[in-house]
This record gives C-alpha cells, sequence and structure tokens, in this order.
C-alpha cells in the first residue's frame, strides 16, 4: 500500500509520521526510511525488493521525493514507487497538486495537512503599528486554536526571517507576488526592529529549552506580540 503525508504544516505532518512508524514497530514491522536526495535508482531499487530481516512485514519511509528538482531521474522514482509491492509512506514537506496526485494510483491513503488562513492572516498582518495591536492579538489567538503555540512559534520565526532577508535585499526563491507582499510588510520595520525581535523570539526558544520560564510558550508569544 502506498501512503502519502504531505502539506505546509510539517509539524501536524511530521506528526502523523511518527505517529504511523510507531504503530508499525508496535506490530513488529520492521520500517526502512531514507531521504529521496540521497538516493539513486539502485539504492531504491533495492530498498523496495529487499525482504524483512526475519520475514515479516516491511515499510519503506521515504521522505522529500517530490522536493527534488525536475529530472528523468525523479520522474523514475515516483514510477518505480507507483508498482512498489512494498508498502511505501511518503512524506512531503509541501503541499501537493491535483497534477502530482493524479500520477500516483487510485488507491493512495493521504493525510493532508494545511496551515489555516487565519495562520496566513496573522502572519501578514504582524506590524509594530500600535493601532494594528488588538487585531494583531485576536488573529494570534485564533491561529493557536487551530494549529499549535509550537506551530505558529515556527511560522512567526519563519516570517521574520523572510523580512530581515527582504530588508537586506538577499535573493529569495519566493513567487513574485510573494516577494512583493514581504516587501510591503518589511516597510512597517525597521531592520534593527526586525533584528531585536528574531533575537527575542530566540531567547524565548531557549527559555523554555531550559524550563527558566514562569509561562508557557502561548503567553510568552502573546506578551511578545503586546510589546512588539
Amino acid at each position: 500500500m502506498l501512503t502519502l503525508i504531505h502539506g505546509d504544516n510539517q509539524v501536524a505532518s511530521r506528526n502523523k509520521l511518527v505517529e504511523l512508524m510507531d504503530n508499525l514497530k508496535a506490530r513488529g514491522e520492521d520500517i526502512n526510511t531514507l531521504a529521496a536526495d540521497k538516493l539513486d535508482r539502485a539504492k531504491l531499487e533495492s530498498a523496495l525488493l529487499s525482504e524483512s530481516l526475519f520475514g515479516g512485514q516491511k515499510t519503506l519511509v521515504l521522505e522529500s521525493l517530490y522536493s527534488l528538482p525536475k529530472s528523468k531521474k525523479k520522474d523514475e522514482f515516483i514510477n518505480l514507487i507507483c508498482f512498489a509491492s512494498t508498502d511505501v509512506i511518503l512524506w512531503e514537506k509541501k503541499l501537493l497538486g491535483k497534477l502530482e496526485l493524479k500520477k500516483l494510483p487510485t488507491n493512495l491513503q493521504v493525510y493532508e495537512f494545511k496551515i489555516t488562513p487565519k495562520l496566513w492572516n496573522f502572519l501578514d498582518q504582524l506590524s509594530p503599528n500600535p493601532k494594528n495591536k488588538t487585531t494583531l492579538l485576536k488573529l494570534f489567538k485564533e491561529s493557536v486554536m487551530g494549529e499549535s503555540a509550537e506551530f505558529v512559534f515556527l511560522m512567526l520565526a519563519r516570517q521574520l526571517r523572510l523580512l530581515i532577508q527582504v530588508k537586506e535585499g538577499a535573493p529569495l526563491k519566493l513567487a513574485p507576488f510573494m516577494h512583493s507582499k514581504l516587501q510591503r510588510q518589511s516597510q512597517a520595520f525597521s531592520l534593527e526592529q526586525l533584528l531585536t525581535l528574531h533575537q527575542k523570539l530566540y531567547t524565548i526558544d531557549q527559555k523554555l529549552k531550559q524550563s527558566a520560564s514562569l509561562l508557557d510558550l502561548e503567553a510568552e508569544l502573546d506578551l511578545f506580540l503586546f510589546n512588539m
């Protein structure tokens, strides 16, 4: 059987992968995990054909196959996966499109994990403008309800990194409309403000890892946004 786990919510998709792998291990199945960018055809064929050490069920977990550049090798890998007799779990760090899904078997088991529109809206509204504070905090609360504080934290840090790169004029591999949107948003901040905010997020992360904070992550982020 072929199983696909994909979506831009990598925390949720990764948790699902761990859940499936734990279930397989509990049943005594062998699991072979491979990264697509480290493979050649021979290695993949070997992984798909080799039997379990004790003759039991075996599952191949293949990560980031669709993140490979467009190439003949990538097409060959996908074809091998589609006709494999071994159980395969594909984990993708992005959301696959309809055309990509169409090339996979019809009996495919799919787990899709999208980022909620409210979280994207929250990230787009990031601004030091005090008039925007109430709206920003409301969107933050709604985002945490739809996702998790941990994932919102990761996306918030990512957004600040992108804004810093745009502010510094660094090249970004983004769609033109995304780049333009980030440029407009970055105008609300100075580079110094963005660097300071990113450092504050790093401090929050370290405090929580060292159990040095009296607040949980959601409360820390709420305070961070209030003081932004």
